[in-house]
């Protein structure tokens, strides 16, 4: 029996999904629990085997760090998507992080005349590295299944293939260099003609089946049972839409009643409460590394701040749970919102100079 591994460029995957809606008609959400194993059905008829072994699916992304906190629900469900795949599917995954230095994540949420590029790092060194570290160890596999479209990775198939492996190739038409579809195969970098994703759309396009579900949400109202086409991973809890909607209308409502209580103050004139705070004093009581926030901890309660409000030449990993700092209250904190913490702005260590 065959042994397979398959190694996944999932940043590639994820950026050019658009071309598998459009080729659809709709939108189109690939089944990456099916993935693995259509291309082990497919690879295996090439074969004239009934069946092969698939021993790993190795899967190669990146996710934002650094990034503004209005991003914070899509990382979240990046994160997911990730877990999902370890957790329901058994994917080795590696994720390698992109220093989005405060910025939006998505460039039409970003203003037209700001210039900053992100760059990943690592995705395709790792997968090359992998494939290649698996191919010399004996025994590991006999045939590599590369989900890739770029050019980048035609030196590790050819190397692959030298130290005796067999190579596959599953792209996307409109997102794959010519050299792996090349039927004349130049550069000698596969043993199957190409594997198309289009060719199995219908096969793997996820298909959630409608079903009924207990919402959790303790301020749900009416019968908690619902119908749904989530996809709810194990151990998490049911929240149903108009829960999840309502509280997302709740939140906005009052960050905005505390945005417009702050700006009602400061138009007339009411100092008593502000001017007392800016420059206010605080410690460190929290730091997320990987989101670049933190929490300081001050007189009237707790403010949120990112690393891009730090002044000076503090950077943001510099910092430690229990420093001493000062900062401006932007917004004051509420002990009556559901998150009460305020936020916090122009954030730099305290020293002798900056002293009130």
């Amino acid at each position: 029996m065959a042994k397979i591994m398959i190694f996944i460029d999932g940043s590639w995957l994820y950026n050019n999904s658009y071309s598998l809606s459009r080729q659809y008609g709709e939108r189109y959400n690939l089944d990456y629990g099916k993935l693995p194993n259509v291309l082990g059905e497919v690879i295996g008829k090439n074969l004239g085997q009934s069946d092969v072994d698939i021993v790993r699916t190795y899967l190669f992304g990146s996710l934002p760090r650094n990034y503004d906190i209005l991003d914070d629900e899509l990382v979240t469900r990046q994160k997911n998507f990730y877990d999902l795949l370890k957790e329901e599917y058994h994917y080795e995954v590696e994720i390698f992080p992109i220093d989005y230095r405060g910025h939006r994540i998505k460039k039409s949420d970003r203003n037209p005349n700001d210039d900053f590029q992100p760059q990943e790092k690592c995705v395709d060194i790792a997968l090359a590295t992998s494939m290649l570290y698996l191919a010399a160890i004996p025994y590991s596999y006999d045939i590599a299944v590369a989900v890739i479209g770029d050019r980048d990775f035609m030196p590790m198939l050819q190397h692959v293939r030298r130290l005796g492996k067999r190579v596959a190739i599953a792209s996307i038409k409109d997102s794959c260099t010519y050299v792996y579809s090349d039927p004349k195969d130049e550069y000698r970098l596969k043993d199957f003609d190409i594997i198309w994703i289009e060719d199995y759309l219908e096969i793997l396009e996820l298909k959630l089946q409608r079903r009924k579900l207990e919402c959790q949400s303790p301020h749900h109202v009416g019968d908690r049972s619902v119908y749904t086409t989530d996809f709810l991973r194990k151990g998490l809890k049911f929240y149903c839409d108009d829960c999840k909607t309502k509280f997302q209308k709740q939140r906005k409502k009052q960050e905005d009643k505390i945005r417009a209580s702050y700006q009602a103050q400061a138009l007339d004139g009411e100092e008593s409460e502000i001017s007392d705070e800016i420059r206010c004093e605080g410690t460190i009581k929290y730091k997320n590394v990987e989101g670049g926030y933190g929490f300081i901890t001050g007189v009237k309660g707790d403010y949120y701040f990112h690393l891009s409000v730090l002044l000076g030449d503090i950077e943001f990993s510099d910092l430690k749970i229990g420093d001493r700092v000062v900062f401006d209250p932007d917004i004051p904190p509420d002990p009556n919102a559901e998150k009460p913490a305020g936020k916090a702005s122009n954030v730099q260590l305290k020293t002798d100079k900056n002293e009130k």
